[in-house]
């Protein structure tokens, strides 16, 4: 879907910017450094979990397995 690509476009320049303002490497210290600046803006703890799983999540799974993890949507 083109929204989705949009929205996962966007966020991913938002996530960079954040990189940068926060002086934060791709370590998986400096991805939570990161999240903890998104999350500030969050308007929802159910954002703040979508970022945390994007953001934290996701990179340590990487680190983990040694490639991107399969990527699933799931709602409780």
């Amino acid at each position: 879907m083109v929204i989705d690509s949009i929205y996962s476009f966007i966020f991913q320049g938002m996530h960079d910017n954040d990189h940068y303002l926060t002086q934060s490497d791709f370590s998986l210290e400096g991805e939570i450094a990161t999240y903890n600046a998104t999350a500030k803006r969050a308007p929802s703890l159910e954002i703040q979990k979508i970022i945390y799983s994007e953001s934290v999540l996701r990179p340590a799974a990487y680190l983990f397995l040694g490639h991107p993890p399969i990527s699933k949507i799931v709602f409780p």
